[in-house]
């Protein structure tokens, strides 16, 4: 019998039919929280993770033929080991479009109304404050990355009388342009926007690509949302621009160091949201990352090309793939 391990706090949590889909295709299950999964990994012949580390080392001692995340960010996951081990690593792309933009859209309105320092005075101090906020009907929402989360807030937004930009320098202006949204320059999106909502994934391009520069082309008046990768945005210096105001305000769901550390600087920020990476924490998206992940894992075994495999390569050498 193939066993697989679930390394992920949220599958089957809210419905078993993910375990059942495993069962009935003949899967035994093991179920193991926190990050200590190295001795398992010699064991069983799948891995279903969600955010810990996959390293190359723990997978040159594994028996894992296949690595389905539970999720669509691979920055925990050696890739390149996996792939030269010919090992898949899958990805549940578009399961948590709607849940990530959703959570960026109420950070643009929390932002917006100051609905956190509101709550606060009323709630804790009781006291009555005069807030004033901005509308953001005919603001400027700027995209860095145009995938499928940015896509979805870009409609969302625009319901909402925002104006979008976007910059993606693997999607074509053209399409940008087709989705309702106005193609611009990476340095544009921090000029020109009132809101700033972060959409790439986390590799050694994208790592701090956000620092000083940036942040000082963005408006006085103006705010940083980020819903990707903590790594992306250069956290101390991310600090000093809210403290210093080069920015108004910032909503961040991500952090370089997970949990965040007691010790941040960020923490010292009064104007800074933080949730603790709850982007993809809804029932659906939790359900539908579930249903993929175990398909999966069901699909390579059974003979079957897995839905969005990061690494196609491989397939070449499993199923004699042509279709890269």
């Amino acid at each position: 019998m193939k066993k697989v391990l679930v390394n992920t706090r949220t599958f089957g949590k809210y419905s078993s039919m993910p375990f059942d889909l495993l069962r009935d295709a003949g899967f035994e299950i093991v179920s193991v929280e926190g990050e200590d999964i190295a001795g398992y990994l010699k064991e069983v012949d799948a891995l279903i993770v969600g955010t810990t580390p996959v390293t190359g080392s723990m997978l040159r001692g594994s028996k894992v033929k296949i690595i389905a995340k539970h999720g669509v960010g691979v920055d925990n996951i050696d890739v390149v080991t996996a792939t030269e081990l010919g090992i898949p690593v899958t990805i549940t792309r578009g399961a948590n479009s709607s849940s990530v933009a959703e959570l960026a859209l109420t950070f643009i309105l929390a932002l917006s109304r100051n609905i956190i320092s509101a709550h606060y005075e009323v709630f804790y101090e009781h006291s009555w404050p005069n807030v004033i906020g901005v509308e953001i009907n005919e603001k400027v929402l700027g995209l860095l990355g145009f995938g499928a989360i940015a896509r979805e807030l870009s409609v969302k937004a625009r319901c909402l009388g925002m104006k979008v930009i976007a910059y993606d320098a693997f999607v074509k202006r053209e399409e940008i342009i087709e989705q309702g949204a106005e193609p611009v320059d990476f340095h544009e999106v921090f000029e020109r926007s009132d809101f700033v909502s972060i959409h790439v994934p986390l590799n050694k391009y994208t790592r701090n690509m956000i620092g000083e520069a940036e942040l000082k082309r963005m408006k006085r008046t103006s705010f940083l949302i980020n819903t990707a990768r903590g790594n992306i945005v250069d956290e101390e210096v991310l600090a000093r621009a809210l403290k210093e105001k080069w920015i108004a305000d910032a909503a961040l769901d991500v952090f370089a160091e997970e949990p965040l550390s007691s010790i941040s600087p960020l923490l010292e920020c009064e104007n800074l949201i933080v949730t603790p990476h709850i982007g993809a924490h809804t029932k659906e998206a939790i359900h539908k990352m579930n249903i993929m992940a175990a398909q999966a894992v069901i699909d390579f075994f059974e003979g079957r090309i897995p839905l969005d495999v990061v690494n196609k390569e491989v397939l070449l050498k499993k199923f004699n793939f042509r279709g890269m």
